[in-house]
């Protein structure tokens, strides 16, 4: 019998018969897990709180089978108030699904998982650039999951001189003026987003996400971020997300 503690944050939550729940969590020690809490829609079930999700909790569990039992959880954060803030919600939701839809099972990374940890509670934080702090996300998850784009130095010549580069998608990152012709599918960008993203990959999200953005630079970074996760990651297409787009485009005309 393997009993074992570890902190996790809640992916999802499914009913299973009348009062369990079967969770997907992504956990400090063991990466993303299945796990059933029996009982946990009970309104008196300790482990009520700790089986919503977003919920940020030391658990304990027990191996069975292919899955894990929660034994005994305590919360430490809810991130409850997400579900208030639709524009909160969408995001967090987004980032939640990156993680459930990308990562395989079983496999730990402790670094994605303060990402997590730190992403939900700046969505909860006031004047915060939550379109911003989700592309800081993207970003780093790529890094994370060994999708980096190249973007301090040219992908075909290794110049870090550079003042009017591009970024090409099949190559993996930035090009130079003076390699940018010899390849197709070019995307535009300004010298300060390649900056940008530099900074991001090498910054942790705390403090990348008290940088004043312009407007201009988050689109760009968006179109290319959006562009770049279809190809590598597949498409990408999220209901609440998609809305709060539209909403956000028809905001600004």
């Amino acid at each position: 019998m393997v009993i074992l503690n570890t902190q996790g944050i809640v992916l999802k939550s499914v009913t299973y018969k009348e009062n369990d729940l079967i969770l997907t969590i992504y956990t400090r020690k063991l990466g993303k897990i299945a796990a059933i809490a029996r009982g946990a829609k009970k309104s008196k079930s300790s482990l009520l709180s700790s089986s919503q999700t977003f919920a940020y909790s030391n658990f304990t569990l027990k191996k069975e089978g292919n899955m894990y039992r929660v034994t005994q959880s305590e919360i430490i954060k809810s991130f409850y108030n997400l579900s208030y803030n639709f524009e909160a919600f969408s995001y967090a939701t987004h980032i939640l699904k990156l993680i459930d839809n990308f990562i395989v099972d079983n496999q730990s990374n402790n670094r994605l998982f303060i990402l997590l940890a730190q992403s939900l509670y700046l969505f909860c934080e006031e004047d915060i650039d939550m379109e911003y702090v989700s592309l800081c996300f993207e970003l780093k998850f790529l890094d994370y999951i060994g999708f980096k784009p190249i973007v301090n130095k040219c992908v075909s010549c290794y110049n870090s001189d550079f003042k009017s580069p591009v970024f090409n998608i099949y190559e993996g990152g930035i090009l130079c003026e003076k390699c940018s012709d010899n390849f197709d599918h070019n995307l535009n960008m300004n010298v300060t987003t390649t900056k940008l993203m530099d900074y991001i990959l090498k910054n942790d999200i705390l403090s990348c996400s008290k940088a004043k953005v312009s407007k201009y630079l988050i689109n760009e970074l968006n179109k290319i971020l959006n562009i770049y996760m279809n190809e590598y990651l597949g498409n990408i297409n999220e209901k609440s997300l998609n809305v709060l787009k539209s909403l956000n485009k028809k905001g600004v005309e």
